[in-house]
């Protein structure tokens, strides 16, 4: 009865290390950007393969596994785009917020790249 308990309290023991290994990966992984931003599109705009109107959006930075997803929800409506992110880390903290665009073969307009003030990684985003 005793080493039963004390198993338990091992076994106890080694899931919340695991835990608490698996909660900091994966917050090492967004490390130096903020996880939540608020941008304006001003023009309709394809992001991760979905025609989101203008306007002003909640962006949201999560990890899904091992993969960076970023999530643009049309503030007061219902547009929603998800988008597959890779970081590239900067020199330096950004000193602008900049985005850069591509056109794709119906002449739309791409989101492509994202980099926040204070960030220290900027997002490419897969089409």
């Amino acid at each position: 009865m005793h080493n039963q308990k004390r198993m338990f309290v091992v076994l106890m023991a080694a899931i919340v290390v695991l835990g608490c290994a698996v909660a900091v990966a994966g917050t090492d992984a967004m490390q130096g950007v903020a996880l939540k931003q608020t941008i304006n599109l001003t023009m309709p705009t394809v992001v991760g393969g979905t025609l989101l109107p203008q306007g002003e959006y909640k962006v949201n930075h999560e990890m899904q596994g091992t993969e960076h997803i970023m999530i643009f929800t049309k503030v007061g409506g219902k547009a929603e785009a998800k988008a597959k992110c890779n970081l590239v880390p900067l020199n330096a903290k950004a000193k602008t917020t900049e985005f850069r665009y591509s056109e794709n073969a119906k002449n739309e307009r791409v989101l492509t790249e994202m980099q926040f003030q204070g960030d220290t990684s900027k997002h490419m985003l897969e089409p």
